[in-house]
């Protein structure tokens, strides 16, 4: 314990050997307690929903203006939350949102919940600190020296990691004078994927409580479902008032944003089909057809293009069965008078997509689905 040391004296001493792995730093052990697949350009998410150029852009300069107010204008609440139906775009936000804010300098850290990390929620805070770590050397070296001292905070709680890794080292270093100073975002999609209800509702509540007296720089941005637990969550006294909340609904007045998407990406399809873009497919009925069956879900068009656009097939044939589909749907339901609901063309595709699935690999997709059935609902 003290090599080389001579005419030592201890009187009544008591001795703890703290060791850390050769070599291995506080970040070290914080890099393997966090999960790099849910940063937002990780390459597992690669490619990432993001806003197609000129569409949802009042929804995304609406968040941009609440994480990077204007120069002489109070602070916006703390907390933001984006909710809405599944399938209207809300990843696509707050992929493009996290882009421009990181070009500005103003990203923190962002988590994306996604299929291979539903079941992680004890690698949250470990991912979210990591990347503020990347950002500011001053935290990361307190951050550092933390861990290294006691590698067994990653082990305990999320409030107990939030307030030991964020909340402190934040006011630390504001004493110091080495705080961030500005108003940083950090950004948290697919909240409602996460694991638990009970997980859900303690992150929103552990960041909450933390962030009502604005001890730290950081801004938090949320996007899920509106899930009653988290409608329960965010409509608690004390969180509601710190929170500003955003709605993106299905409705027929993303139709024109829909439009576009699908021009552009049809263009795509014929440019890399090397075929002249002064061709007439598809007709304009045709894509009218496509945006009415949206139904102002911008994931029934992401999919159709994937569709049409996919390798080996041939584009006029694949958009020529959506549309048998549409058609065949409608006729079904208008005849036997049922409502058409939002998701009423999106299930028929998933059908017609599931129909060409290969039999040779068909049981391995029931089984993936299978095991997923819970966030299928």
């Amino acid at each position: 314990m003290f090599p080389g040391a001579q005419h030592l004296v201890f009187n009544n001493s008591h001795f703890i050997d703290q060791q850390v792995d050769a070599g291995q730093t506080g970040i070290d052990i914080l890099r393997e307690a966090a999960d790099p697949d849910a940063a937002h350009d990780s390459s597992a998410r690669d490619p990432a929903p993001r806003c197609f150029p000129g569409t949802r852009e009042q929804f995304v300069e609406d968040i941009i203006h609440w994480a990077v107010p204007a120069v002489g204008t109070d602070d916006p609440l703390p907390l933001f939350w984006m909710k809405g139906p599944a399938g209207v775009g809300k990843s696509a936000v707050a992929q493009t949102c996290v882009e421009k804010l990181k070009d500005m300098g103003r990203l923190g850290a962002a988590f994306f919940f996604a299929v291979k990390i539903r079941d992680k929620a004890t690698q949250f805070f470990p991912t979210i600190i990591y990347q503020l770590c990347s950002q500011f050397p001053d935290y990361r070296a307190l951050i550092d020296r933390l861990i290294r001292r006691d590698r067994t905070i990653l082990n305990r709680t999320m409030a107990t990691q939030f307030h030991v890794l964020i909340v402190e080292p934040s006011r630390e270093l504001q004493k110091k004078g080495k705080g961030i100073g500005k108003r940083i975002a950090i950004f948290i999609d697919g909240l409602d994927e996460c694991e638990s209800a009970n997980v859900q509702c303690e992150i929103i509540e552990t960041i909450a409580a933390a962030t009502r007296d604005r001890t730290t720089p950081f801004c938090w941005a949320f996007f899920s479902r509106p899930e009653a637990h988290i409608e329960g969550t965010f409509a608690i006294a004390d969180i509601i008032n710190i929170t500003s909340t955003s709605v993106l609904p299905v409705s027929h007045d993303a139709d024109g944003d829909i439009e576009l998407y699908l021009r552009s990406s049809f263009e795509n399809i014929l440019r890399h089909r090397n075929i002249s873009l002064k061709s007439q497919w598809p007709s304009d009925d045709d894509i009218h057809t496509l945006v009415r069956a949206a139904n102002g879900l911008f994931v029934y068009v992401a999919t159709a293009v994937r569709f049409i656009a996919q390798p080996g097939s041939l584009p006029d044939e694949s958009l020529h069965e959506i549309l048998a589909t549409i058609s065949n749907k409608c006729y079904k339901y208008t005849a036997i008078g049922a409502p058409l609901s939002p998701f009423t063309e999106l299930d028929a595709f998933y059908m017609l997509i599931m129909e060409r699935i290969p039999s040779h690999i068909l049981p391995a997709v029931l089984l993936f689905l299978y095991e997923n059935r819970r966030y299928l609902t």
